[in-house]
């Protein structure tokens, strides 16, 4: 069976059965806490910013992927409390994490200021609730290392087998996905950026103003919300930072990122998300092979739900 179908041993070994940080123990605490030591310096090439916003119970699956991570180049970790009012903050002030807290409501105005006090030449952008490979910041990075003219570097996702959906189904809904991916990168690449998994050079991610949004996404996973953004500061700066370079789908698993499917499964089964998925697309497959008419900003830049 490929890969694809199977959760790696790594993910296995984060993928805590339970993510409530206050059930674990002193010792994985402390275990967990010491991996993370490494993303202290003081004098960064990568700087890794994650937003968040209540994820008591997912971040410390996250941090616990990245106490394992093997770093190459000197990186530091920022975690943007985005106004969290569970225990977020408590948990990074007890595994000693880099956080800042962002007070304007909104997952944009959250990266905007993590990019505004990251130290590094590069940035990578994260997840509270995904799990990153080993190596992920160097392979990331590397692209924008070796070649200046590369503007922005993203890669794929997979996701975690959630109730009945398993590694067999959801393998072959990344598989749709991703040959999404292909086909928009004909023309309009840019929309398979996404926050949880993209990065860039920090100066021109600020000379560009990516992250500085008309309209942001407030509650980024609360889609009761009458402010949920689907389409947002992510897609953003990857269509800002195209206008000036390129942009660099990496396609190596020391690179994709897995997360969870909450959202994916929030239409109930696998298949009805599969439907939803090919109706939203469907009509866009001209856009996305011979590009919009006309770029709209009010548009492509984000879009509120109704």
């Amino acid at each position: 069976m490929s890969s694809r179908f199977n959760v790696p041993s790594w993910v296995r070994k984060h993928n805590l059965s339970d993510g409530d940080w206050k059930k674990a123990s002193a010792a994985q605490l402390d275990a967990i806490k010491h991996g993370l030591s490494k993303f202290n310096s003081k004098d960064p090439i990568v700087s890794v910013v994650i937003p968040v916003w209540n994820e008591e119970k997912n971040l410390l699956r996250t941090l616990s992927s990245f106490s394992a991570m093997e770093l190459k180049y000197p990186t530091e970790l920022i975690i943007v409390n985005n106004n969290s009012t569970d225990s977020t903050q408590a948990l990074l002030d007890r595994l000693g994490v880099r956080s800042l807290l962002e007070t304007k409501q909104g997952i944009a105005h959250a990266r905007l200021a993590g990019l505004r006090a990251s130290k590094g030449k590069y940035q990578l952008c994260g997840d509270g609730d995904s799990l990153y490979p080993p190596h992920w910041v160097e392979t990331l990075v590397k692209p924008l290392m070796d070649n200046e003219k590369i503007t922005c570097v993203y890669a794929n996702y997979s996701f975690l087998p959630f109730g009945k959906a398993g590694r067999i189904q959801l393998g072959f809904y990344e598989l749709l996905a991703e040959i999404l991916f292909e086909y928009r990168r004909i023309r309009r690449e840019f929309l398979n950026v996404r926050g949880a998994n993209f990065g860039f050079r920090i100066e021109q991610g600020l000379a560009v103003k990516g992250f500085e949004m008309p309209v942001t996404r407030v509650f980024d996973n609360d889609e009761s919300s009458a402010n949920f953004v689907v389409f947002g500061e992510d897609g953003r700066m990857g269509r800002k930072l195209g206008e000036i370079g390129k942009l660099k789908l990496v396609r190596n698993n020391k690179a994709r990122m897995w997360t969870s499917s909450r959202r994916l499964l929030k239409d109930g089964t696998l298949f009805n998300a599969f439907i939803k998925r090919i109706q939203k697309e469907s009509g866009k497959l001209i856009e996305y092979a011979f590009g919009p008419k006309k770029l709209k900003h009010t548009t492509d830049d984000f879009v509120t739900k109704s």
